[in-house]
C-alpha cells in the first residue's frame, strides 16, 4: 500500500518525462518518472471535446502510457488500467475530469516546479543525509485524488508517488511544496536506513515516523516555522496544544496496537478524531522528534531505532500525556531556544 511506472509510449505516442537525478555524494542515479507531461497533453489538446471523446482520450492516453500507475492499489477509487470500455471506471474518469477543473492552474503551477526545483531539492537532500541511496523511482503523476504524496514499499512497482491533483487540492500553488516534497523524501530515506519502523505499523511507529520527517523537513528549511512544515491546517501547533495531554495520552493507550482505527484519524484530514484539530497527531509527533533532539545530532537521531527509540518516544508521551512542560529547545546544530510551560 501507499504508506501515508517507466514506461514510454509505443509508437508514435506522445511520453512523459523522464530523467536522472543526480545525489550530491556520488553514486548511482535514481529515476524521476514524470506522468504530468503526458496528462497536460491530454488535457490541453481535448479541452474543447465533448465529455465521451475526453474519457476515451484519458484512457487512449494517460493510463495507456502509464498502466503500472493506474493498476488496482495504487489509485484508491479503483483501478483503470485496461478498463476503458467499462462503464464504471469511465464514469469515474468522467467525474474526475469535471471535479479536477479548479485545480487545474495549481497543478500547473506544480509541475513547473518539479521540473525546475526538485533536483535541487534532492542535493540539498543527499549532502544532509549522505547515506541517502534510493533504489526505486519518484513518480509524478495524477492520481484522482488518491494521494497527495506515499510511499510504496514493496513489490515490483515500489517507489515515491506524489499525486500533483491531490497536491494543488489540498495545499493550492502556494504552499510550500519544497517542505511538502523533502518531508515524502524523506520517509523514503528513513525506509531505507531503518526498515522495520515502518513494517512494525503500531501506532507508536506510525507517530514517529510522520513527526521526525515533520521535524526534519523543517531543520532542512531554517526560517520554517512549525506551522509551515505541519502545512494544514492552518496554526495547527496553536490549534492541537489544548489538546495535548489527551492526544498524547490516546496514542500512549495505543501505542502498540496495529489496528489502524485506534488512531489514523488523530493524522487524518479527512477522517477527524471527535474533540480534535485535523491532522494533530502530527503536531505530537513533531514535539517528541523536538524533545529527543534536544541532546542528539540530526543525524543521531534520524537513525534511533529498536529498544532505544521505543523507549525514549513512550517517555516523551507520557510525560505529555501529563501536562509537564515539554523540553522543546534545539541542539546546537539548531539555532534558536523555544520552550512551553
Amino acid at each position: 500500500m501507499l504508506r501515508r511506472a517507466f514506461l514510454m509510449l509505443i509508437g508514435g505516442s506522445v511520453a512523459g518525462a523522464t530523467w536522472d537525478v543526480i545525489a550530491a555524494v556520488p553514486r548511482p542515479p535514481f529515476r524521476v518518472i514524470d506522468a504530468m507531461p503526458t496528462f497536460w497533453e491530454f488535457w490541453d489538446t481535448t479541452i474543447e471535446e465533448p465529455r465521451d471523446k475526453r474519457v476515451r482520450g484519458f484512457f487512449n492516453t494517460v493510463v495507456a502510457a502509464y498502466p503500472d500507475l493506474f493498476h488496482h492499489g495504487l489509485i484508491a477509487s479503483g483501478a483503470l488500467t485496461d478498463l476503458g470500455g467499462v462503464p464504471e471506471a469511465q464514469a469515474r474518469v468522467a467525474k474526475y475530469l469535471q471535479d479536477v477543473r479548479p485545480f487545474i492552474p495549481a497543478m500547473r503551477q506544480i509541475t513547473i516546479t518539479i521540473r525546475d526545483d526538485f533536483s535541487r531539492y534532492v542535493q540539498q537532500f543527499s549532502t544532509t543525509f549522505p547515506d541517502y541511496a534510493p533504489t526505486t523511482p519518484v513518480y509524478f503523476s495524477v492520481s484522482l485524488f488518491g494521494f497527495s504524496g506515499g510511499l510504496l514499499v514493496s513489490g515490483e512497482n515500489a517507489g515515491l508517488y506524489f499525486g500533483v491533483d491531490e497536491l494543488a487540492r489540498i495545499y493550492g500553488s502556494t504552499g510550500n511544496l519544497k517542505v511538502i516534497l523533502q518531508h515524502e523524501l524523506f520517509h523514503q530515506y528513513h525506509y531505507q536506513i531503518a526498515p522495520e519502523i515502518s513494517d512494525d505499523r503500531a501506532a507508536w511507529a506510525f507517530m514517529w515516523e510522520e513527526g521526525l520527517a515533520t521535524y526534519v523537513s523543517q531543520r532542512m528549511n531554517p526560517g520554517a516555522t512549525a506551522d509551515q512544515v505541519l502545512v494544514t491546517p492552518g496554526r495547527l501547533s496553536e490549534l492541537a496544544r489544548p489538546h495535548l495531554p489527551n492526544l498524547a495520552r490516546r496514542l500512549l493507550d495505543h501505542a502498540d496496537s496495529t489496528n489502524p482505527s485506534d488512531y489514523v484519524d488523530l493524522f487524518s484530514i479527512e477522517q477527524t478524531a471527535s474533540g480534535f484539530p485535523a491532522r494533530s497527531g502530527y503536531f505530537v509527533g513533531y514535539l517528541v522528534a523536538e524533545n529527543l533532539a534536544a541532546n542528539r545530532s540530526l543525524v543521531e537521531l534520524v537513525h534511533l531505532r529498536g529498544p532505544e527509540l521505543k523507549q525514549a518516544v513512550l517517555s516523551v508521551l507520557a510525560e505529555l500525556s501529563q501536562g509537564k512542560s515539554a523540553i522543546l529547545y534545539r541542539t546546537p546544530n539548531h539555532p534558536g531556544t523555544q520552550s512551553t510551560h
